[in-house]
């Protein structure tokens, strides 16, 4: 949806002069190929010049604007090819220097007796003053007057500096005078500008004093992203309080077969939690609920615990998970129970045999099938269910939020929950989450030991490698996670087969194996092996990082550690430590690692809280990695940096309330204005929300 307003901001960059098909495709790689998005592709640093009369020693290796007139040129042939342009400067010389410049260029810019102005970094050779490549060249009466600051911005290659300035000069040109949609009292508690003053002061600072207020014209601008994203999350909360549906009992029948037959007792949290699940469940409302838990904190009963809730009450429920191997343990965990409670469970993968997967799909459509686990698969358009009431998202904490409003649009009389063992950081539930309701299961079962982390350097592998024949000859099993599948030059990283043979090499046929590119058959047979106690030791990559539940395994080695953020480290370490022996982490690094690094494998060894390990993350990785917008090439904000602004967030999340309270449909003038700022940063799909009703 476009307002009026905003229309020349749609317009993409090729729309000027000097902007062609070449151009898009890179701008659209950098920062998106629209002037909307070229007005946020903001500073990356600071250029300031100097102006100066003569040449100094105090004035050596700062960048300077000087004037001169060109009284020699000469070129050398010879690698390199130097090009020399030597000008005189108040009676001084100063030599001008390029190496393998096009000579036609040259010569065109640079004619003896013309008088120049030149930018660039003064250096000295000897007695004789440079400058090596000038930043900016121009005729002395040039109408273009050289900045003393100037801006500069993050590249891409095939785009030079130049480019990318003069686009976004066109496109903050095209950015009309915007309505306040802030409060004064907010914009003068901040001393905040106006969003276009904050906005062309980032692009074009004149002065000391604009240079000064930086930091005060992003935060406007991150307050104003935070805003709209919280007008969004608010809008779309509202929207999905409006869909209606049959209010469910609690029949626990079922329930308590299950509880009784478990080898174990709910705790207090998971109690608690099931209590919230089942109210939201029973109401008339749809439920969207995120429920978080550390890693072996017991969610996976408290999915099934709520899947017999709607069975019970003649429904149907699904649970997708983000790979086949945990859809598959899932499957196997749940089928213990089928006969015994009397229900029917089916797997759904896209590699599964297609006779079984034909037939599954016809039951599903009947309602034969109560419980469905599978991966994606489930929400593929030729899917149909009977009666389907509750579908769980396993550890897809990837899925945004209009993605959510996408899948939920699938099943419109089905309640919604997101499952994470990943526990999230408070900003990014506020960022990401806001149109859930948040369950979080804080502590682990009684009998889980805590598991004791260490580092070690890869040197000292041997010394590891007799550690763990001390747990094969104890019959216990060990994890060892490596992050290639095959050897790379580039990357000096060992590969999981690389490793495979060597390890076979102590360990004659002991050592089962778990890539990625492996089918979906070798995959479950390596790791039926391995479950079963048949292999002690299953080497893999990081596609063991969730859901995979071995209680003999009392020893994770994660190989090369520093390549791993801390959120997937406390992940693969959490596949261990889940029977009653101690069990221990050996983290290998690599002896040159940055100072990052060294605080990630620090903070292991000192803390297996996930929660408390999620907020270093934030801190150590940033949002975009965290909830892999960087790696699939998507960006999650364009100003706001959750890190540092988490204070406007919450201010965001407050007003944001205030505003769609008072005019939910954002009728009127000031609903105009709410409209311009959810365009402006992307937030539009929620306005949509409003006409559908």
């Amino acid at each position: 949806m476009s307002l009026k307003l905003l229309d020349d901001l749609y317009n993409k960059i090729d729309k000027f002069r000097g902007f062609g098909p070449k151009n898009l495709i890179l701008f659209e790689k950098l920062c998106g190929d629209r002037l909307l998005d070229i007005i946020f592709h903001l500073p990356s640093s600071l250029i300031k010049r100097l102006k100066i009369k003569d040449l100094k020693n105090e004035y050596l290796f700062k960048r300077v604007i000087v004037n001169g007139k060109i009284n020699k040129t000469w070129f050398s042939n010879k690698a390199p090819k130097i090009s020399i342009v030597s000008i005189e400067v108040n009676n001084q010389k100063l030599e001008i220097i390029y190496f393998n410049v096009n000579k036609n260029w040259f010569s065109n810019n640079f004619i003896i007796n013309n008088n120049i102005i030149i930018s660039g970094e003064l250096t000295k050779k000897g007695n004789k003053y440079q400058i090596i490549h000038p930043d900016i060249i121009q005729k002395k009466d040039s109408e273009e007057i050289i900045p003393i600051y100037e801006t500069t911005y993050p590249l891409t290659a095939g785009l030079s500096h130049k480019k990318i300035k003069t686009a976004i000069k066109y496109s903050i040109e095209s950015v009309p005078e915007f309505s306040e949609w802030i409060n004064k009292d907010l914009l003068k508690s901040y001393n905040w500008y106006s969003f276009n003053q904050s906005l062309y002061k980032l692009h074009f600072p004149k002065n000391k004093e604009e240079i000064d207020n930086n930091n005060l014209y992003r935060e406007r601008l991150a307050y104003d992203e935070a805003l709209s994203r919280q007008l969004a999350l608010n809008l779309i909360r509202k929207h999905k309080q409006k869909i209606e549906q049959s209010i469910l009992t609690n029949n626990d029948t079922l329930k308590n077969i299950l509880l009784n037959k478990l080898p174990f007792e709910l705790t207090e949290d998971q109690k608690a939690v099931l209590k919230s699940i089942y109210k939201d469940i029973n109401s008339s409302k749809r439920m969207y609920r995120l429920l978080q838990g550390d890693v072996g904190s017991g969610k996976t009963v408290v999915a099934f615990l709520s899947l017999i809730h709607v069975i019970e009450n003649g429904f149907q429920g699904a649970l997708m998970a983000p790979t086949e191997i945990l859809a598959y343990q899932h499957y196997v965990f749940f089928k213990k129970y089928e006969n015994i409670l009397g229900i029917k469970i089916a797997l759904l993968t896209s590699k599964l045999q297609k006779n079984i997967k034909s037939n599954n799909i016809i039951d599903i459509s009947k309602g034969k099938i109560n419980l469905v686990i599978g991966t994606h698969a489930i929400i593929q358009s030729n899917i149909k269910f009977k009666n389907l009431r509750l579908a769980i998202i396993d550890e897809q904490h990837r899925f945004g939020v209009y993605q959510r409003l996408e899948l939920s649009k699938k099943s419109p009389n089905t309640d919604f929950m997101v499952m994470t063992a990943t526990p999230i950081p408070r900003t990014l539930v506020l960022t990401d989450y806001g149109d859930m309701d948040i369950s979080i299961i804080h502590t682990k079962p009684k009998n889980r030991p805590k598991i004791n982390t260490i580092s070690v350097s890869i040197p000292r592998m041997r010394e590891v490698i007799k550690a763990i024949s001390r747990a094969v000859e104890n019959n216990e099993q060990i994890f060892w996670v490596c992050p290639l599948v095959n050897d790379s030059e580039k990357l000096d990283l060992a590969a999981a087969e690389t490793r495979q043979t060597y390890l076979n090499k102590f360990f004659p046929d002991n050592v089962a194996l778990v890539h990625g590119k492996m089918d979906s058959k070798q995959k479950e047979e390596a790791l039926l092996k391995f479950s079963k106690n048949k292999k002690n030791i299953l080497v893999s990559t990081t596609v063991i990082e969730v859901g995979i539940d071995i209680p003999n395994a009392t020893i994770m080695i994660i190989e090369h550690a520093e390549r791993f953020g801390l959120a997937q480290l406390h992940q693969l370490r959490g596949r261990i430590g889940r029977g009653n022996k101690k069990s221990v982490c050996i983290l290998l690094y690599d002896q040159k690692i940055g100072d990052i690094a060294r605080e990630r494998l620090k903070v292991m060894r000192e803390t297996n809280n996930g929660f408390l390990i999620s907020e270093k993350d934030l801190k150590l990785r940033g949002a975009g990695e965290i909830l892999g917008t960087k790696q699939s090439g998507g960006q999650m904000f364009k100003v706001l940096d959750i890190s540092k602004h988490e204070n406007l967030i919450t201010i965001a999340n407050q007003n944001s309330k205030l505003i769609i309270n008072k005019n939910p449909n954002l009728l009127g003038s000031e609903g105009k204005k709410i409209k311009n700022l959810l365009n402006l940063f992307g937030q539009d799909k929620a306005i949509k929300l409003i006409k559908s009703g």
